[in-house]
């Protein structure tokens, strides 16, 4: 999904003077167009949703632009299809939902929890659809709706997002215009310097750091931090980090602040990396394997695509071992890193750091060599330039700035003159900060995890591997499948093993973004960000999906999966999860459509279809029926660790 589209943001860069007309834009881009209304009146809220699905807890914003509470929203868009079809439509929600299709009403409903009557069959037209539609939240409780279709080939399933379309409009573009102003002054740690008034647990993004002070000598280069402090963008196009240095002394301050920060050491010796053929071609291999190259290209210059150029490693980080123990945890030192942790052995991380100093280009210029004259400059840069407002140091702090007053000076001048703090910010980013400044700041005290999601995957690249690499789930599928609190777990780095070790491909850890892209994820999807408590086990039903695993009667699951401690008896193509793991791990809806039909969700799963138009093969347990046989497959698995394994063939 786009969260800034082009058409949106070139509207953006036209304001104030005037927006383009619906004429000068595409005629369809990805996702729903969302009005969303505070019942307690104010200013609404135009955005994109990637498809038809909402979680609001009580109490909490729609949208950080509008106040808590009761609100409205308002859908509208495409469904374009490829080829006509019947479908029967239906909503699990707490609120009211009004539905139309083509025009013509399809659905009203309000409900408290559960899911609606099923509308009657509806065609569709090949190509466009006209979907508009309304959901009131109730006036307690969390509001919430997840819109299903069927048709006599598959059932109820959330509408896929590629076939959801809307068309860009003046309002679609004011409302990404001051999203990007929040993301950029965020990303950018505006508010480290100025003040703002937002409450400590608003946008989530208003707590990231930056890389401490403390031990930076035994971590990074001297040479490279000097040319990174006097020009970040130089050596990283995307460098959130200003230039703070100018004039004729510049280029001296900045090797004094570098000679004072070389000078700040750990106190822990590097442990030597040889870099030899051997560590080369494993690290070659492991670099290949992560999928580095998402995120990185090993050429030395930045590049303008926005991949972190790896030839810059041995001016960075010095030595092969310092980028060994960064790789082995790179938030040690920086919670918000973007760099996730792949939980790299110290042997993987000393193979990779010397395929990475083989192919980065040596050290260039005259070495810095700090004296205690240098390093005493640096000290006193350090406390007055501002570079305390976001890196932590036990060093006394100089540095003030007045409060965000005049948008047309200080950092958002149009001149970088008139600035001792110059970001190189674009012109477009120029205009639609001072417009977020204007109009949108208060929004920084709401939270909006779901927001958080789509902004935070977008900068994560999470679409660079999912379902892009063999194995690896599409992204679309994540909210509505993983239960929160393992999601949390998985994105923390805190499960302690791995799901599927047996898998080349590696999902890393996000620490500081784990808990609000878990909730923010299945916010987005329609389900609470705290997963509801289920009903006991029913031991009956459980003895019957016992029976529906096992190999004599049944689907012999474990032909491919272990169960507890029961190995796979037979592993054909790919092997499974363990299935005492299942249950702590998936959604129930998604479990249950999962099991009815496993391609539908994922078409690059080689698990197969057991269950065709609600009956099964076995129709000596439960008449064959599907529902109840899923059912009672779900109990047996939501047991964990407690699951009995199924007899064995000859038991």
């Amino acid at each position: 999904m786009k969260v800034w589209s082009l058409p949106i943001l070139t509207a953006a860069l036209a304001w104030p003077s005037a927006w383009p007309s619906a004429e000068d834009a595409p005629v369809l881009e990805d996702g729903l167009a969302v009005i969303f209304q505070s019942a307690a009146g104010g200013a609404a809220d135009h955005t994109v949703r990637p498809h038809f699905m909402l979680y609001v807890p009580e109490g909490r914003a729609a949208s950080p632009f509008i106040s808590p509470g009761p609100f409205t929203a308002k859908w509208e868009g495409v469904v374009h299809l490829d080829l006509r079809d019947r479908f029967i439509f239906q909503a699990e929600l707490n609120g009211s939902l009004k539905l139309e299709l083509n025009d013509k009403l399809v659905m009203e409903e309000t409900g408290t929890g559960g899911l609606t009557e099923p509308t009657k069959r509806i065609r569709l037209n090949s190509r466009s659809n006209t979907l508009k539609a309304t959901f009131k939240a109730p006036e307690k409780g969390d509001a919430f709706f997840r819109l299903y279709w069927s048709t006599p080939d598959y059932g109820n399933e959330p509408i896929p997002p590629k076939y959801l379309k809307h068309t860009p409009d003046e309002k679609l573009a004011e409302g990404a215009a001051l999203r990007r102003g929040r993301q950029l002054a965020a990303e950018h740690r505006c508010f480290k310097c100025h003040a703002t008034d937002a409450p400590g647990k608003g946008m989530p993004e208003l707590a990231m750091d930056a890389p401490t002070f403390d031990g930076i000598g035994s971590r990074r280069g001297a040479g490279w931090m000097a040319g990174w402090v006097l020009n970040p963008k130089k050596l990283r196009p995307s460098a959130k980090m200003p230039a703070m240095l100018h004039g004729v002394t510049a280029e001296a301050d900045a090797r004094a602040i570098a000679a004072y920060l070389s000078s700040l050491k750990s106190g822990l010796p590097v442990k030597p990396v040889p870099v030899d053929a051997g560590g080369i071609s494993e690290g070659q291999a492991l670099y290949k394997q992560l999928n580095c190259a998402a995120c990185h290209t090993l050429a030395e210059e930045p590049l303008a695509v926005g991949k972190l150029p790896l030839g810059q490693a041995r001016r960075k980080f010095g030595e092969a071992g310092s980028l060994s123990a960064f790789l082995q945890n790179p938030q040690a030192h920086y919670d918000w890193i973007r760099m996730p942790n792949f939980a790299l052995s110290q042997a993987e991380a000393n193979s990779l750091a010397a395929y990475l100093f083989s192919v980065a280009k040596p050290t260039k210029g005259t070495p810095l060599e700090p004296d205690a004259s240098l390093i005493a400059v640096g000290k006193k840069r350090v406390a007055s330039q501002g570079c305390l407002n976001c890196h932590s140091l036990k060093l006394e702090n100089t540095f003030s700035v007045t409060a965000i007053s005049d948008l047309a000076k200080g950092c958002l001048a149009e001149s970088t003159e008139a600035s001792a703090v110059r970001f190189g910010f674009e012109e477009e980013e120029r205009l639609v900060l001072r417009r977020f400044l204007e109009s949108g700041k208060s929004s920084l005290g709401q939270a909006s995890l779901a927001e958080f999601a789509l902004r935070q995957t977008a900068d994560s690249n999470c679409r660079n591997c999912h379902g892009q690499m063999e194995s690896v789930p599409p992204f679309e599928a994540l909210g509505s499948k993983l239960k929160p609190e393992w999601a949390q777990k998985l994105m923390s780095g805190a499960l302690g093993k791995r799901p599927r070790p047996w898998l080349h491909a590696r999902m890393p850890a996000f620490p500081a973004r784990a808990s609000g892209l878990a909730k923010g994820l299945a916010l987005l999807n329609g389900h609470s960000p705290v997963t509801p408590k289920e009903p006991a086990v029913d031991p009956e039903k459980a003895e019957i999906g016992r029976k529906l695993v096992s190999a004599n009667g049944g689907f012999f699951c474990f032909s491919c999966h272990a169960i507890g401690s029961l190995k796979p008896a037979q592993v054909f193509d790919a092997q499974g999860i363990n299935l005492a793991e299942v249950g702590d791990r998936l959604l129930p809806e998604y479990f249950r459509r999962w099991m009815s039909n496993p391609l539908r969700v994922d078409p690059q799963t080689k698990m197969p279809a057991y269950f065709n138009q609600g009956q099964s093969a076995l129709f000596e347990i439960l008449d064959g029926d599907a529902e109840q046989q899923i059912e009672a497959l779900h109990h047996y698995i939501r047991q964990g660790d407690a699951m009995v394994p199924p007899e064995t063939p000859g038991q």
